[in-house]
């Protein structure tokens, strides 16, 4: 098993106060989004692989470091692979990145348009996605909905990277967390482009919505598409593959239709690092 989507950082350091408490309204209580090495590899321990980035949104008050993020992967290279982040608002962009992967040897990108304040389509993000199409280096975006207020909603929608798709057909392109709520909308996207993929990071929290899910992917046939990630700390790697693995219960014997066992163990064994073509160390 491999696992594409897992955070790292130091949680007081990096991330905003204000954004902390955000996250602890969000959930109706204080939440303990602390990244600690050790207890991070022993939730890793069932992936062969697992992708590690932080993120970087100036707007909404996260700033990790690629070099603390290289740190990091450094300490289990067989086991932990880094993404740079890139907020494109900020100057120096892509210098910034440009160095995370020719000398830090970060081997994909973490974006975040939400939390970041921009158009997936922004104009400056053309010469990021040219360097990544150029490198063949996969960029994961954050999709879908976030708990943070100054996060525009208009940034969410996984529709926008049908144009970037187009646009960059040869770019590897991963939508996180099934653009949720706005599944259907992102398995259309994924379905057009053979470089798109989405991850069902942390969505087993919502049974109803990630059951519904499933059954439209296996009717639009794209399960292959479809990446395996927990998004740690939020989700840890034993609840992500039980919710995956029970995604029938929610209908017990109503009589609708099933995720079939090859959909569920085909996203959980699936090489996604083959597809997006991750390979670690300088370029």
């Amino acid at each position: 098993m491999q696992n594409i989507h897992a955070h790292a950082w130091d949680f007081e350091k990096h991330v905003a106060a204000a954004t902390r408490a955000e996250a602890d309204r969000a959930r109706g209580g204080p939440m303990d989004l602390s990244v600690d090495f050790d207890r991070f590899m022993a939730d890793a321990e069932p992936f062969e692989k697992t992708v590690v980035f932080g993120l970087k949104a100036r707007l909404t008050g996260y700033w990790v470091p690629d070099d603390y993020v290289a740190g990091f992967v450094g300490r289990a290279p067989e086991k932990l692979v880094g993404f740079a982040c890139c907020d494109p608002t900020q100057k120096g962009a892509l210098d910034a990145l440009k160095h995370a992967v020719e000398e830090l040897g970060l081997a994909g990108v973490k974006m975040a348009p939400m939390y970041a304040g921009f158009d997936p389509r922004d104009e400056r993000c053309q010469p990021i996605y040219a360097y990544c199409q150029e490198n063949r280096l996969p960029i994961l975006f954050h999709s879908g909905t976030t708990f943070n207020a100054a996060a525009p909603l208009s940034f969410t929608r996984p529709w926008l990277f049908d144009e970037v798709a187009i646009r960059y057909p040869e770019l590897r392109m991963v939508l996180a967390h099934v653009g949720h709520p706005y599944t259907d909308e992102c398995l259309v996207v994924i379905r057009k482009h053979p470089h798109v993929y989405a991850d069902i990071s942390a969505l087993f929290y919502r049974p109803w919505q990630f059951y519904n899910m499933l059954i439209c992917a296996q009717e639009y046939h794209v399960t292959h598409k479809l990446l395996f990630g927990t998004d740690y700390p939020f989700a840890k790697a034993k609840e992500s593959i039980d919710g995956l693995r029970s995604a029938n219960a929610i209908i017990g014997h109503s009589g609708l239709p099933r995720v079939t066992e090859e959909t569920i163990e085909g996203i959980l064994h699936r090489d996604a690092f083959s597809l997006l073509g991750i390979r670690a160390g300088k370029r």
